[in-house]
């Protein structure tokens, strides 16, 4: 896998969603969904059922750069933005 780095939002993020960086990158690895968020023009990582973990990255010359990273309560919420096209498969 490319190198990964994390934005300083992204850390912040982790911390206080007590996010592990080896989730992050077992999501970015094998994600169960990988989409373009079309307002944003990011990528989007899914991975898991229930609450599932949501990471937000650029494709760098260099690596991979993690936006930030939540995970998503509801998996309606999901399903809605790519049911309405917010995100689009890739």
């Amino acid at each position: 896998m490319a190198e990964v780095h994390f934005t300083g939002h992204a850390v912040e993020s982790m911390k206080k969603r007590n996010i592990k960086p080896e989730e992050v990158i077992e999501t970015l690895e094998d994600p169960d969904i990988k989409a373009i968020d079309t307002l944003t023009g990011h990528f989007v990582a899914v991975k898991g059922n229930g609450k599932a973990l949501v990471v937000v990255y650029d494709a760098r010359l260099g690596g991979i750069e993690v936006v930030t990273v939540y995970k998503a309560s509801r998996k309606a919420q999901i399903e809605n933005r790519l049911r309405k096209g917010r995100w689009v498969r890739v």
